[in-house]
């Protein structure tokens, strides 16, 4: 009887044993893929973590710790040198099981400068013998006399908009527009136009009507439609906000010349700021220059003049900057402003609705400048990237060349320094 209960014992044990072991297994088989699954998912919240405080230019280390629930996610971050883009690691590690998440981070797409030139309804005026390399585009008028030449597309919006002399020219060819074929004119009305490639108008009517074009219009498009500017109030708002982070730049450490009464005076080269905000004005003379290293914000008028120089350091690579003023905005008399690296630009803006809020006689160089709400005034060879205005006026044999890059600049800090997610996936 004894043999047979230890028997029926072992028995009972085995079986006990062989139905346990599975579901020990299986608990274990769990409770890893639990804690992978954690590790996984904390590592996505450091990534998280990382990803919203850069798009919201929030400050963080290159590395950092999160912690939750007693586990940790450890985040990397790093900066590509040439290209500016931003990797983020993050590892998971729960009950010493980890896994590993990555985020790229590319610079945003940018403000969209797809013209060289673009004005708003107060138009275009040019003269002189001015030449633009590149597209134009108008929500006005583009008047334009004698020698007048536009490389690219001339494009007039508005019911009643013109390209040319605005009322006939006895000469055919008043405007060169386009080269080599390609290049085309298009608005309401085209006046004593040479144009290379397809004339889009309404009138005249007939060919050659006076001599006035070299080919027929086209009336199959219509009447161009009105472009938005490509800074908003927000933009404008967000550099400003950008400046004004940056604290007030105040001294002569900083303006290496001379500070008075809120005014900034650079006279000497080595002077470098930014982002600040200068509540005066800022002056650049001859002999002066300043290195930008973030926006700044100018309460006064912007002045760079008798060979002066604003730049950009060399490792901005792909990124751009911005001076914006509340006042006028002067670049005369070999005054020069660019960037140490040809892929990055230098940005003048203006929120001045005077006459003159952006004037440019000789000299400027790989900048683009930016009156939105008055006239930028372009004169006596000068020669920049890119020209937005309310009005625009082009005179004294100004070349503007139009550079491709510029489409879609980025920017260093300010509204379009954001982020475009390049890839995000979880790596070995």
């Amino acid at each position: 009887m004894l043999i047979t209960v230890i028997f029926f014992l072992f028995i009972s044990l085995a079986i006990i044993a062989g139905l346990v072991s599975p579901s020990v297994r299986e608990f274990k088989i769990a409770n890893v893929n639990l804690n992978s699954k954690q590790s996984y998912f904390l590592a996505e919240s450091g990534a998280e973590d990382a990803l919203y405080r850069t798009l919201k230019n929030i400050t963080i280390s290159p590395s950092e710790t999160l912690t939750l629930n007693n586990n940790s996610a450890t985040t990397t971050i790093t900066t590509a040198p040439l290209t500016n883009d931003k990797q983020i690691v993050s590892l998971g590690d729960v009950g010493g099981l980890q896994r590993k998440t990555s985020v790229t981070l590319k610079a945003g797409a940018g403000i969209g400068f797809n013209y060289g030139v673009q004005s708003g309804d107060g138009g275009f005026t040019l003269s002189g013998g001015s030449k633009i390399t590149g597209n134009v585009y108008s929500n006005g008028n583009i008047q334009a006399s004698s020698g007048v030449q536009i490389t690219g597309t001339a494009i007039a919006a508005g019911a009643t908009s013109y390209i040319g002399d605005g009322v006939g020219s006895p000469y055919m060819g008043t405007v060169v527009i386009g080269s080599a074929g390609v290049g085309d004119a298009w608005a309401y009305k085209v006046l004593g136009g040479n144009v290379a490639g397809h004339l889009y108008c309404q009138l005249p009517a007939t060919f050659p009507a006076g001599n006035q074009n070299n080919k027929a219009c086209d009336t199959s498009k219509g009447i161009p439609p009105t472009q938005p500017m490509p800074f908003t109030d927000d933009d404008i708002t967000a550099w400003k906000s950008a400046g004004a982070a940056g604290g007030t730049i105040t001294g002569a450490t900083n303006c290496h010349g001379g500070y008075s009464g809120g005014n900034c005076t650079v006279d000497y080269t080595g002077a470098t700021f930014g982002p600040g905000k200068i509540n005066g004005n800022l002056t650049v003379n001859g002999g002066g220059t300043l290195t930008l290293t973030g926006t700044v914000w100018v309460v006064g008028t912007v002045t760079v003049t008798g060979g002066g120089k604003i730049k950009l350091p060399a490792n901005y690579a792909l990124n751009s900057e911005t001076i914006i003023s509340d006042s006028l905005v002067t670049i005369n008399g070999g005054g020069s402003l660019g960037s140490g690296n040809p892929n990055s630009y230098l940005f003048i803006v203006s929120t001045s609705n005077s006459s003159s809020a952006i004037s440019v006689t000789g000299g400027a160089g790989a900048i683009a400048v930016d009156a939105q709400n008055g006239t930028v005034a372009l004169s006596g060879a000068a020669s920049l990237n890119a020209a937005v205005g309310k009005t625009i006026t082009v005179t004294g044999g100004t070349n503007l060349t139009y550079q491709q890059g510029l489409a879609s600049p980025s920017f260093q800090s300010g509204p379009s320094g954001g982020w475009a997610i390049g890839s995000w996936g979880e790596t070995q």
